[in-house]
């Protein structure tokens, strides 16, 4: 049971950062579709965004160690 309940400790924020990652990805997108002249305001934006997304996956995987040792 152990393995499951460590699977599932990084598996949840993982699947909530590729989410949120996917999330960001479609509003920047949608972003640079209304407004291309905007490109670099808009991946600079994107870029921060992505980076706080995945550590909450990053976080994730901390705390499941912690939690199995």
């Amino acid at each position: 049971m152990e393995p499951l309940a460590f699977g599932l400790t990084y598996a949840l924020p993982a699947f909530g950062a590729a989410i949120g990652v996917g999330l960001i990805g479609a509003g920047a997108l949608n972003a640079l579709g209304r407004n291309p002249e905007k490109l670099s305001d808009i991946r600079t934006l994107m870029i921060t965004a992505i980076v706080f997304a995945d550590s909450l996956a990053i976080i994730g995987i901390i705390v499941a160690y912690m939690a199995k040792g």
